[in-house]
């Protein structure tokens, strides 16, 4: 498991995380839905690089 580094901002209609070292970015309405969607989205990002490097 690697360790990333994500920046969670609050924004008006809930919350906003991103990470400098990758480009993925998301949304929650809530803490505990910006986690979920963070991991669906990190999870997605190394599917999709892992599958790129294959071809």
């Amino acid at each position: 498991m690697r360790k990333i580094l994500v920046t969670i901002e609050k924004t008006k209609t809930g919350f906003s995380a991103y990470s400098e070292d990758y480009p993925v970015y998301t949304t929650g309405a809530t803490i505990n839905e910006l986690l979920d969607n963070s991991n669906e989205a990190f999870a997605l990002y190394f599917d999709r690089k892992k599958k790129s490097q294959k071809k």
